[in-house]
C-alpha cells in the first residue's frame, strides 16, 4: 500500500487562515510535496471551494459523519493508508499534516490527531510542546486521521447507527469500538478557528450523545464483536512520549 492518505473534509467556508501557519501551503491546497489528497463535500449550493484546494469534489449536503457512507462508494479506500475526516474550520499546514502522517506511520498509530492550541478543547488535546507524541483513550471529531482498517469499522458502525444527526459522542466511543488507544501528535499543531459557533440544537445533541453511549453502542458492540462495552465519560491522557 501506497503511503498516501485522504483528507475528506465537508465544506461550506472559504479557507480559515491564522497567523502561526504559512498561509500559502494551508493543508486544503494541492501542493505537490503533500503526501495525502483533499476530497471535499460541498454542502452548500451557494458556495464555491477556492480553486487548488481540493483533488475531488462531491456535492452533497450533510453532515460528516452521516455524509461518509453516502459517498463510500465514490472512493477507492484501497489507494491509502489513512483516512482523514477533517472539519474546514481548521487551521494548519502541509507541513504539520505531513509530519504527523509521517509519525503515524512509523509508529503504527491507529487513530490520531494534531494537538491543538486552541483554549476550549480538552486538556489531554492541547498542545505540549515537551512531547512528539501522546497515547490517549480520546481524539474529537474535528481533525482526525483513521488507519485504514480502522476507518472500514468506523464506517461499518455509521451505516448501522439509527441516531447520527449532530454526531456528538461518535469521537468519545472510537477507543472501544477500535479495541486500542488514539494518539495526539505535538511536534505539530492545529487551530480551531470557529470555536463558539454551533449549527444544531444542543438539547438534542446532548439526547443523542446518551442515546448512543448508553444504548445504541452496548448493544451494537454485544451484537457485532460480543464485547461488553461499560460506559465511560472520561477523556485521558495515558502516557506521552519524546523521540529524539
Amino acid at each position: 500500500m501506497a503511503n498516501r492518505a485522504l483528507i475528506i473534509t465537508p465544506t461550506g467556508c472559504p479557507i480559515m487562515e491564522h497567523e502561526d501557519y504559512d498561509s500559502g501551503k494551508h493543508w486544503r491546497m494541492t501542493l505537490p510535496e503533500r503526501t495525502y489528497d483533499t476530497c471535499v463535500v460541498a454542502f452548500r449550493e451557494d458556495f464555491e471551494p477556492e480553486p487548488n484546494s481540493y483533488d475531488m469534489i462531491i456535492r452533497k449536503k450533510g453532515y460528516k459523519y452521516k455524509l461518509i457512507p453516502q459517498i463510500a462508494d465514490m472512493i477507492k479506500w484501497d489507494h491509502y493508508d489513512y483516512i482523514g475526516c477533517w472539519d474546514d474550520d481548521y487551521a494548519t499546514d502541509v507541513r504539520s499534516v505531513n509530519r504527523s502522517l509521517e509519525l503515524a506511520r512509523k509508529f503504527d498509530f491507529r487513530f490520531f490527531q494534531q494537538a491543538v492550541t486552541s483554549f476550549n478543547t480538552f486538556p489531554c488535546l492541547r498542545h505540549n510542546p515537551e512531547y512528539t507524541f501522546s497515547e490517549t483513550n480520546f481524539v474529537e471529531s474535528g481533525i482526525v486521521f483513521f488507519r485504514v482498517d480502522m476507518f472500514r469499522k468506523l464506517l461499518d458502525f455509521l451505516r448501522a447507527y439509527d441516531y447520527n444527526e449532530s454526531e456528538w459522542g461518535i469521537d468519545k466511543i472510537l477507543a472501544y469500538l477500535f479495541q486500542g488507544t488514539a494518539h495526539v501528535v505535538h511536534e505539530v499543531t492545529a487551530r480551531h478557528m470557529r470555536e463558539d459557533e454551533s449549527w444544531y440544537d444542543k438539547a438534542n445533541a446532548h439526547r443523542e450523545m446518551e442515546y448512543l453511549m448508553r444504548e445504541f453502542f452496548p448493544r451494537y458492540m454485544l451484537d457485532t464483536y460480543g464485547i461488553v462495552y461499560k460506559y465511560n465519560d472520561v477523556q485521558e491522557e495515558i502516557r506521552a512520549y519524546k523521540v529524539t
